[in-house]
């Protein structure tokens, strides 16, 4: 049995404070956990990368986009930071093709998804099905699109939600890091607001819980809290997927500021 690991971790910096909780589990189906994470609030970064099933060293490159994370450094301008992340995710998916090239593994890759903060502005990039909930308020929003089979389908009108549903290609995705010589990334770009809860999560957790699902655990729960009933919750829906979670709650600096 694959124990959760939890990275608990308060951080301040001139806009307001961040409390950020991850967890990790090989759920009750598959034999090795090829998800991985990465939360820093001192630098602003947070990833989960989901190693692809099926495939050669999966863990290995989701464990080496992890690692290529924890390079970015501090920037006190946003776009510097997200140019530094770009850059090393660039270098980490030439050192994925290069490792399976060397040793003959055949395909190799991950998905990858990340939020970038730096004082009230932040971008998601991704790449693959993992994914980005924001909910802010009473209103939960998905701010990334899947990279998918089924999704290109449905944005292109030749398949409805609930045919999806049962569709047998539905988890074949589109894009992951270390596939290709250049990686697809897509981004959104925010501003922070008090109280602004992300979810970052691989399809395992996505797979067992809706949106709605997922709202009403981090609305009736603190964030590190609602990190474990998240997981918690996919393993009792079944588990059948490695399942991989952050959530990270934003406060302005005033509502925090007897906080040391």
């Amino acid at each position: 049995m694959t124990i959760p690991t939890h990275n608990k971790s308060h951080a301040k910096d001139l806009a307001g404070w961040f409390d950020s909780h991850a967890g990790s589990h090989a759920g009750r189906v598959r034999p090795v956990n090829e998800d991985r994470f990465f939360a820093k609030p001192l630098t602003g970064v947070w990833l989960v990368a989901d190693g692809m099933g099926g495939h050669s060293h999966g863990d290995v490159a989701a464990s080496m986009i992890a690692q290529s994370a924890g390079r970015v450094g501090y920037h006190s301008a946003h776009a510097a930071q997200v140019q530094d992340f770009q850059a090393q995710i660039h270098m980490v998916n030439q050192d994925i093709r290069n490792l399976a090239r060397e040793h003959g593994l055949g395909v190799m890759g991950s998905t990858l998804v990340a939020l970038l903060v730096t004082g009230r502005e932040f971008t998601v990039i991704w790449s693959g099905d993992s994914r980005v909930y924001l909910n802010r308020g009473n209103r939960m929003t998905q701010l990334t699109r899947d990279h998918t089979e089924v999704q290109a389908m449905i944005d292109n009108g030749t398949l409805d939600a609930e045919a999806a549903a049962n569709f047998k290609r539905k988890n074949v995705i589109t894009h992951a890091i270390g596939v290709r010589d250049i990686p697809h990334l897509d981004m959104v770009d925010g501003e922070l607001r008090d109280g602004d809860t992300f979810v970052l999560c691989s399809d395992g957790l996505t797979g067992h819980l809706s949106a709605p699902d997922i709202q009403d655990i981090i609305l009736s729960q603190e964030p590190e809290a609602a990190c474990k009933s998240l997981i918690q919750t996919a393993l009792e829906r079944g588990g059948t997927d490695n399942v991989t979670v952050i959530v990270v709650q934003y406060r302005d600096a005033p509502a925090q500021s007897g906080q040391s």
